[in-house]
C-alpha cells in the first residue's frame, strides 16, 4: 500500500512539477556559456559527430531555378559520441519510511521534494564541472565503473590561442596596450564569423587589469566602468570568473579559469548544452534535465531514490580563444 502511496510521487509529470516549484540554481558557466535558451532536450542517447561540429557560415545566393546549396554535409559517414549518464542515489530507510506515514500527504510531497532538490543540485554541479572543462575544448572527466574510475573522454578540438607581446603585470604595461590585446583577441573569434564576445578573467588577470584601469588618467581618456565583478573598457566586458570545480581524481579545487588567463567567448555562437535520452523505462527513455525514480531496498531496508541525467556541453571551439595575461 505504501509503495502505490509513493509511487505518485515519482512519474515523469510528478517530478517536472515538483522541479518547476524549486529554486534556480547559479552555475556561473552553465549560465554564461550554457544559458537556458541554449539548453536542447535530444530524441536519442548518442549526437552525431557532425551535429555538434556543424558551423554556420554565409553561403553564395542561388540563381534562381538552380539546385540548392548543401550545407552540413558529412561525406565521411556518421561518427556518434555516446554521452556518458550522471547517475547519483540517496536513501530512505524503513524508519523514515515509518515516520512518513504519519505525515499529511502535503508533508510527504515536501519531504520527497527535498530529496529530490538534493539530488539536482548534485546533478547540476557536476553538469557545471562539464561545461567548465568544455570551454578547453575538451572533457576529460571521472567515470565510474565496475572495475573502479576510468576517464570520460570527449574532444571537441582545438580551441584558439594568443599570445600577449607583454604580460599585463609588466610595470612597463600600459591601458592602451592591453586595449590592443582585447582587439587583437576579439579579432581572432570574429574572422571565424562570431561576435558578442565577453572575457571571462581569472583572479590575478582581472585585478591587474583593474589596478591598470584605476591608472587609466595617466594615458589619457579611454571610456572604463569598473564593478566589483566586471570592468568595460572602451566597450570590451571582462568578467570576474574566479570560480572552481572539484577535481575528483585530485580532490583539489580547479579553478575554471587559471587566475593568469582570461578567456574569449564569444555568446553569439551557437554554445550548446544537448540533454540526450535517459536510460530508464520509467522515464520513457526520452531527454530530460532529470529524471527521479526509486527502488525498494532489502537490506538495509527502505528505498533508494536515484536521480539520472545525460548531460552533454558542447562549446564551438572557433569562438572560444584563451591567453596568459599574468605571471
Amino acid at each position: 500500500m505504501f509503495e502505490i502511496n509513493l509511487r505518485q510521487f515519482f512519474t515523469p509529470k510528478a517530478i517536472a512539477e515538483t522541479l518547476q516549484v524549486l529554486p534556480p540554481l547559479m552555475t556561473p558557466v552553465m549560465d554564461r556559456v550554457y544559458p537556458e535558451a541554449n539548453r536542447k532536450q535530444h530524441p536519442f542517447p548518442v549526437l552525431g559527430y557532425t551535429e555538434i561540429k556543424r558551423v554556420v557560415k554565409n553561403v553564395p545566393v542561388v540563381r534562381r531555378g538552380s539546385t540548392a546549396v548543401q550545407v552540413g554535409e558529412d561525406k565521411g559517414g556518421i561518427t556518434y559520441i555516446e554521452p556518458q549518464p550522471i547517475e547519483v542515489s540517496t536513501f530512505l530507510s524503513a524508519k523514515e519510511l515509518n515516520d512518513m506515514q504519519l505525515l499529511t500527504a502535503k508533508g510527504i510531497q515536501q519531504y520527497i521534494t527535498d530529496k529530490i532538490d538534493f539530488l539536482r543540485r548534485v546533478v547540476r554541479k557536476t553538469t557545471e564541472a562539464l561545461a567548465a572543462q568544455s570551454l578547453t575544448g575538451e572533457i576529460a572527466y571521472p567515470m565510474k565503473t565496475a572495475s573502479g574510475l576510468e576517464t570520460y573522454s570527449v574532444n571537441f578540438g582545438s580551441t584558439l590561442a594568443y599570445t600577449v607581446d607583454k604580460l599585463w603585470d609588466d610595470p612597463n604595461k600600459k591601458l592602451s596596450e592591453v586595449l590592443e590585446d582585447l582587439i587583437a583577441i576579439s579579432q581572432t573569434i570574429i574572422e571565424n564569423g562570431y561576435g558578442n564576445i565577453v572575457f571571462l578573467a581569472g583572479a590575478k588577470a582581472f585585478s591587474t587589469l583593474a589596478g591598470l584601469a584605476l591608472n587609466v588618467h595617466t594615458e589619457g581618456k579611454i571610456a572604463i566602468q569598473i564593478t566589483e565583478k566586471a570592468i568595460n573598457i572602451a566597450g570590451f566586458t571582462i568578467e570576474l570568473m574566479h570560480y572552481k570545480y572539484l577535481d575528483l581524481l585530485t580532490n583539489q579545487s580547479k579553478y575554471v579559469v587559471p587566475p593568469d588567463k582570461i578567456c574569449a567567448i564569444s555568446l553569439e555562437a551557437p554554445h550548446t548544452l544537448f540533454y540526450c535520452a535517459i536510460d530508464d523505462i520509467e522515464a520513457g527513455l526520452v531527454p530530460l534535465p532529470l529524471f527521479a525514480t526509486y527502488e525498494m531496498k532489502k537490506n538495509p531496508s527502505g528505498v533508494e531514490i536515484v536521480g539520472k541525467s545525460k548531460p552533454l556541453p558542447v562549446p564551438v571551439v572557433d569562438a572560444i580563444c584563451w591567453a596568459k595575461v599574468t605571471s
